[in-house]
């Protein structure tokens, strides 16, 4: 078995510069499988974490929502370069040439022209075929097939066409194309049966000092990101690339298919290690290169979880690796691939290390920060208030595409309920301004202004608007009661 004892000291002191409380991580290099494990799971239990604990790979799972819906196609259920609306009744995006067009392909690299709209997707009370019809009621910000921007939105579309097409729910389709027949005992699609296993790490975040998350449940939009496995599973998975798509004897993926999803689909550019360089998004996959070598990989982050996987497919060498942390994630997980890029290409290696930490002894607390966002006015006029009593805000508001959003008044105050994500402060700002904080849009956290809207003959509130997508006009709510 190769040392790796470069790798623990690395991994070592950035845990403690950044906090991490646990980690593991599984090494293949030709076959052969190196495994490391560090910190707890759980601090107060002080469980270990280990190969076997159970986390959450956040985007990583995209990949595996891409593999299920090649194999699906190569059992001719779909067709990922026909048309969505020749086969899905009543779908439709905004624009009309993209109605027409949009295709499983297009959905699969990001190039749909629809991008972020990341406050819609996590939303239990619908299925997700129901959510597909939301789609048309969310506005583009880029044309159709022109520019590639991250969706998590189409990756929950792409579950809910499976789910049309198959007649059978997501969870159970990646249940059997992909984890029983790689053996992946260990992984879950929904978080109740991932809890119910009894070794799931407990996520957490840094805010002045390492704390605990709530666990945040996403099943509905679970092909975007709510997979949860170990390190012992995923490198089953990993496995299963380096050898080009088979399992034993068994060829999961015509060879076609598997050189389709791991090519440059669209230019897509993205955080990647120093020296690297992006060369695009496959279906489900990013393509780097580093000096002059393919490197095939995606990240996963999700609420005090981060995963990443990536391999060399001319070396038959990769690794995946987790961590019960929530942010920053990226400089802890291109130190281990910046190191281990370097020792699978025989490289001198840096100091990566000295590269991502600026050599101090611990990260400045605004790193922990950096995917809040503030996007209220510079300044209030002043001297104003609001043009009804705050109770008379309160309600239940809905929008097409984001569903049902509560705004309660409790304890002389406003609160915004977003779905399940209970609790946002509201206080008022100027006129009927007022800004809400600590709103979620994926793992980024928006402050954002809040106007509400009045009838010009009744003068009761009938809603608000939130730009809750900043690319696209403000997002209008309706009161309903």
């Amino acid at each position: 078995m190769s040392d790796f004892k470069f790798l623990e000291d690395a991994i070592q002191k950035e845990m403690t510069y950044f906090g991490i409380p646990g980690c593991a991580i599984s090494i293949i290099d030709h076959g052969r499988v190196s495994s490391l494990q560090f910190g707890y799971s759980d601090i107060d239990k002080k469980e270990p974490f280990t190969t076997d604990t159970i986390s959450g790979i956040g985007s990583c799972t995209k990949s595996m929502t891409a593999f299920a819906a090649l194999r699906i196609a190569e059992k001719k259920l779909l067709d990922i370069d026909m048309p969505v609306a020749a086969y899905i009744n009543d779908f439709s995006l905004w624009d009309d040439e993209a109605s027409k067009s949009v295709t499983v392909r297009d959905m699969l690299c990001h190039r749909t022209g629809l991008g972020g709209h990341d406050g819609t997707w996590p939303d239990n009370t619908i299925t997700r075929i129901e959510f597909l019809h939301r789609i048309r009621n969310m506005e583009p910000n880029a044309q159709f097939r022109v520019l590639a921007q991250y969706s998590n939105v189409m990756y929950v579309a792409i579950g809910g066409i499976l789910e049309a097409v198959s007649g059978k729910k997501w969870e159970t389709i990646m249940n059997e194309e992909i984890f029983e027949p790689l053996k992946m005992k260990s992984t879950f699609c929904l978080m109740d049966d991932a809890l119910r296993q009894g070794n799931c790490a407990i996520p957490y975040g840094w805010d002045n000092g390492l704390h605990a998350l709530k666990r945040w449940n996403i099943d509905m939009a679970g092909p975007c990101g709510s997979v949860m496995s170990t390190v012992k599973d995923l490198s089953k998975w990993l496995e299963l690339h380096i050898n080009w798509g088979t399992c034993g004897r068994e060829n999961m993926l015509s060879t076609e298919n598997f050189l389709d999803m791991h090519t440059p689909q669209i230019a897509m550019d993205y955080p990647h290690i120093k020296g690297g360089h992006s060369l695009g998004y496959g279906l489900g996959w990013r393509v780097m290169d580093y000096h002059g070598h393919i490197v095939q990989q995606h990240t996963g982050k999700i609420e005090g979880y981060s995963a990443f996987q990536f391999y060399l497919p001319e070396k038959n060498c990769g690794a995946v690796f987790m961590q019960n942390f929530h942010a920053p994630d990226n400089p802890f997980i291109f130190t281990i691939q910046g190191l281990l890029l370097d020792y699978f290409l025989g490289r001198k290696p840096k100091d990566w290390v000295g590269l991502y930490t600026e050599k101090l002894n611990h990260a400045p607390e605004e790193m922990y920060h950096h995917l809040e966002f503030n996007f209220m006015p510079k300044k209030a006029v002043p001297d104003t208030k609001p043009s009804h009593e705050l109770v008379d805000y309160a309600g239940t508001y809905e929008n097409p595409g984001y569903g049902k959003f509560t705004i309660v008044f409790e304890n002389k105050k406003l609160w915004l309920h977003e779905r399940d994500v209970y609790y946002r402060p509201i206080t008022h700002f100027n006129y009927d301004v007022f800004q809400v904080a600590q709103v979620k849009e994926d793992t980024d956290i928006y402050t954002l202004p809040l106007i509400f809207t009045t009838n010009d003959v009744s003068d009761e509130v009938i809603g608000f608007t939130l730009p809750m997508e900043p690319k696209v006009k403000p997002i209008k709510f309706k009161k309903i009661k």
